[in-house]
This record gives C-alpha cells, structure tokens and sequence, in this order.
C-alpha cells in the first residue's frame, strides 16, 4: 500500500500527493525545507488516523514519536518540529473520513427513500 522513496513514504502513498504539492503554504514549513523532509511526519499522521480512528492525536498509546523515530530517516526535522506537520496530516485525514461518511449517509439515504 505504500510506496517508497528511498526507504521514505512517498507522494503516491494515500493521502500524501496532497501535502506533496502543498507543504510549502502551510504553517509549520521552514525555508529550505524539502517534501521528504516533512514526508515522514505527513505519514505517520495519515497512517495513525486510518488504524485508528477513533483516537485523538495525542493519545499517549499511539506513541507517534516513536513512530516518527522509526521512520524518520534522514529527515532534518526531530519530533518536535515535525509534530505540527503530522497534526496537520492527521486533521485533514480525519476531515477526508468524516467528508466520506456523510457522502455514504446522503447516498444511502437517496437510495433508500426512492424504491
């Protein structure tokens, strides 16, 4: 399911090709910063959202710095600055999810009310 750039998540991971064209106008970027710099961070938000959704970001058992940790590589960005990005990756994961739901309801809905 994922794809990998040197050992990194890459921007054809789900979820990922979004913030590949768009870190850049975001927040928490620093100057000189590149994608693959922030791409570890983007995807352990992403992919604690999609495991479990119905924890919070901060939930201790999620353990997302660990999870950075292991995947981090050779990203210049220790946890603490790359916690904004996962945040932000897992905010808009969990927007996306909530968005499909309501989608599915309204067409559920459609469909059942005309036989």
């Amino acid at each position: 399911m994922t794809s990998t750039l040197q050992g990194r998540p890459a921007p054809t991971t789900p979820g990922l090709s979004y913030w590949a064209s768009q870190f850049r106008s975001a927040g928490f970027y620093r100057d000189g910063l590149r994608f693959s710099d922030y791409a570890p961070a983007f995807y352990v938000g992403i992919a604690a959202h999609l495991e479990h959704p119905d924890r919070d970001f901060d939930d201790p058992r999620l353990d997302l710095r660990a999870r950075y940790q292991r995947i981090r590589l050779g990203s210049v960005l220790n946890w603490e600055q790359a916690e904004d990005a996962a945040r932000s990756a897992w905010q808009r994961a969990k927007e996306n999810a909530e968005a499909a739901q309501a989608q599915i309801g309204r067409r559920v809905a459609q469909l059942t009310a005309h036989p």
